[in-house]
């Protein structure tokens, strides 16, 4: 709020620090974003002066005036990447923030920008309801985006035994599962026994489940995609022989 109001009448949080008062990036920096429309020079912080700021691209969040989420992924194709921005997409859909239509619209009104091609490309890569947990989640996701390995359907519900499993990562044409382990996952007796006869009811209705923890996807990218491959390539050999 200091810094908005340093800058002036007008004056709105914006880029980095607007992704972070909406909750959907947590990445800011040492100096923060306003937008401004003035030619105001205040030191210590970030300005990015625009010669039009549309009232419906600005609005109040917590008592400070910000950009809305629209306008604010528009900002962001200034300071990250095509994944990251893709990331903080899911994350805006999981907290219900995510109008694709707005930003659509956004994205139109904006055209004059310069490297809009990454926000087109993450928009167009974002399916609407394969929502991301995490950032172990995420890791895992830009990890298969530079492979030949399609992106799995996430959050799966799959009966068995009676009960409803929900799957981290699908690939239904290989019957085959993957569930991301957090650094904690396996913290309590309980934990680990309820992952054991998760692991025995996919089995018995043909769907094989493999383990991945924080560790491997962090840091042993290159066999941790080899095993899967070879997962899929043996579910595929077994479907054809049957």
């Amino acid at each position: 709020m200091a810094a908005v109001v340093a800058c002036g009448q007008g004056a709105v949080l914006s880029h980095l620090d607007a992704a972070a008062l909406w909750g959907f990036y947590c990445g800011i920096g040492a100096l923060i974003h306003v937008t401004v429309a003035s030619h105001r020079c205040v030191k210590g912080l970030i300005l990015h002066r625009t010669r039009r700021l549309d009232p419906d691209e600005t609005t109040v969040k917590n008592g400070i005036p910000v950009t809305t989420v629209e306008r604010t992924f528009v900002d962001l194709t200034e300071c990250l990447s095509e994944d990251r921005q893709l990331r903080a997409m899911r994350e805006a859909e999981f907290q219900r923030l995510l109008d694709l239509d707005a930003l659509n619209a956004a994205v139109e009104r904006a055209h004059g920008r310069r490297r809009l091609e990454p926000l087109k490309n993450a928009i167009a890569k974002h399916r609407p309801g394969q929502i991301i947990r995490g950032e172990l989640e995420h890791r895992f996701a830009e990890l298969l985006r530079g492979t030949s390995i399609r992106e799995p359907d996430t959050n799966i519900p799959v009966d068995a035994r009676g009960r409803t499993y929900v799957l981290d990562c699908y690939w239904p044409e290989y019957r085959l599962a993957v569930e991301l382990d957090g650094r904690d996952g396996h913290a309590r007796e309980m934990a680990f026994e309820s992952d054991r006869r998760k692991d025995a009811a996919l089995n018995a209705i043909g769907v094989r489940l493999l383990r991945f923890t924080w560790q491997r996807v962090d840091y042993d990218g290159a066999e941790l995609l080899a095993d899967l491959t070879a997962a899929m390539n043996a579910s595929s050999s077994s479907w054809s022989r049957s």
